[in-house]
Parts: structure tokens; sequence; C-alpha cells
């Protein structure tokens, strides 16, 4: 999938198309998910591409719903808090893999 996505212009926009359901309102996913999935099946790479479909319909559409994943709503959409957190305490860490106490 990744020598597609980088090679292959039509299946990056399909996929990034993808990745951008998250963004969407929670009662507009299924819709824009109808929407890729129906670009599919008429792309160039539709053989290979409907088995991603098939991947993120089970995953992401029914192990994990949208409103677990939908980021539309929330204030941060990134781990960047966790990001800068773990680089202050870093900067103040001497040595990879301290002892505990020394941690402390």
């Amino acid at each position: 999938m990744m020598n597609l996505y980088e090679d292959d212009v039509e299946s990056r926009e399909l996929l990034r198309g993808f990745m951008g359901l998250a963004l969407l309102p929670i009662d507009r996913i299924y819709e824009g998910y109808e929407i890729l999935k129906q670009r599919v099946t008429t792309s160039s790479q539709a053989k290979q591409l409907n088995a991603f479909v098939s991947y993120f319909q089970h995953e992401w559409m029914h192990v994990f719903k949208p409103s677990t994943w939908s980021v539309k709503k929330t204030t941060w959409r990134t781990n960047n808090p966790a990001e800068a957190q773990n680089k202050r305490i870093l900067t103040r860490v001497v040595q990879p893999h301290p002892h505990l106490w020394r941690f402390i």
C-alpha cells in the first residue's frame, strides 16, 4: 500500500481522503466514506485499493465506530501536549534509562 501511496497520485488522494474522514462531523462520516468507496471502484488501482477499503470498513467503521475516532469537535487533535511533556522530562534526565531513584 505504501508504494501505491507514493507512486500513484490518484491512489494517494483517495487514501488521504480516508484519513481525512476523521475531520468530518460524525453525521457526515458515513456519507464521506460512501463517496470515497465509490471513487475507489472507478479507480485505475481499484483491485489494490479494495483490499484497503475492506480493512477500513471492518476496523474503522465497525470495530471502532466513527464516534470514537472523529476529531471534529475535539480541542486537541494531536498528541503534541504529551510530546511536549516528554521533551521537558528528557531535557532534565542526563542519561538514557536512568535508575528510578535518580529519575525521581
